[in-house]
């Protein structure tokens, strides 16, 4: 399935007329299309956190739940809130065409978590140095590909070429795994002390060889860990070795943020609006792109698996586990300030 984006609103320092009914109708919009996608983004480093709009989008997502809740809350897995979006992102559920961005660009993400797999089988006892000379190499391998590609699509379509996004995005096939990687360093199990190491040993080290393969460079570019669509992920949640914390500081890490990720249906707005806030918060501070795409499935419990179909996968209910409330936090409204970093003019 071909996903469409750019069902977007970037509300980061408050809303105009037209962004308020854009996120409002965005339940509706997922409910009744089948490949529109839609993105908000609510805070960035420059401008801090509209924490207005971290309330607002836990009752949308709420609502987009329940309007798709004969498909299990699927319109959620086409809806992400942002904190530092970027505007060159070719990544479904979240790419949208900037402001900043010309009329028409062609850009192209790459992937091969698989491939990076493949070449660290060979590494096994090696150590890290050669680890990350290993997962540079194969990254400017699988970027100089793209590269290629991007440059002939943009010949043939008269198109500027815009960016490599050079992302490791996994998919539910055995093997094409960003967590298999991880154990493939030595971690048992995805989500076991020391994971949080390797996936930023990944991540940089992907940079690292994908940068010099590829003439501009964007997008999110690092490694994905998106629960429903990474096999060896969807395994750890199963055995236990995973959960929704982990997950969290693994974030500071890595590409984007908390992403398919099955919770319970009767999670509450405000607790979603706080697992929202985290991930901005994190996002803000470090001044990488973070993002949360939770999905509230009705009427399923921790101990469900909720399938959804295709790239998306299959994924547990994961726990939310710590049951008190933020609903007083979220209550309060406002702007959370920019951190100090952002002042660098």
């Amino acid at each position: 399935m071909n996903f469409i984006g750019g069902f977007s609103a970037l509300v980061e320092k408050g809303f105009t007329n037209g962004d308020r009914t854009l996120i409002n109708s965005i339940p509706q919009a997922l409910a009744t299309t089948d490949v529109v996608c839609s993105s908000v983004n609510l805070g960035s480093t420059k401008t801090g956190i509209n924490m207005d709009c971290v309330r607002e989008m836990g009752e949308v997502i709420k609502r987009t739940a329940e309007l798709t809740r004969d498909n299990d809350a699927l319109g959620c897995a086409k809806l992400v809130v942002f904190c530092n979006a970027p505007g060159d992102n070719p990544f479904m559920a979240g790419a949208f065409h900037g402001v900043s961005e010309a009329d028409k660009v062609v850009s192209v993400g790459v992937s091969g978590p698989g491939v990076v797999k493949h070449a660290l089988e060979a590494k096994k006892g090696a150590d890290f140095t050669e680890v990350a000379e290993t997962i540079k190499k194969t990254a400017f391998k699988i970027t100089r590909v793209g590269q290629l590609v991007a440059r002939e699509a943009s010949k043939r379509l008269g198109v500027p070429f815009g960016i490599i996004d050079l992302s490791l995005a996994p998919t539910p096939a055995v093997g094409d795994s960003v967590a298999r990687i991880i154990e493939e360093m030595g971690i048992e199990s995805c989500g076991a002390p020391g994971t949080t190491a390797a996936l930023a040993l990944l991540n940089d080290a992907v940079k690292k060889g994908g940068l010099m393969a590829s003439s501009h460079v964007g997008g999110l570019s690092g490694a994905f860990i998106p629960v429903s669509e990474d096999e060896g992920m969807i395994n750890a949640i199963k055995t236990g070795s995973l959960s929704l914390e982990k997950l969290e500081a693994m974030t500071c890490v890595c590409s984007v943020g908390l992403d398919m990720i099955a919770i319970e249906g009767d999670t509450s707005a405000a607790t979603i609006s706080g697992i929202i806030a985290d991930e901005a918060a994190i996002g803000m501070i470090n001044n990488k792109t973070t993002a949360v795409r939770v999905i509230p499935v009705p009427g399923k419990k921790v101990g469900d698996m909720v399938e959804f179909g295709g790239l998306l996968g299959y994924c547990p209910i994961v726990p939310v586990r710590n049951q008190y409330s933020s609903a007083a936090f979220i209550a309060r409204g406002g702007r959370i300030p920019a951190p100090i970093r952002s002042l660098t003019n």
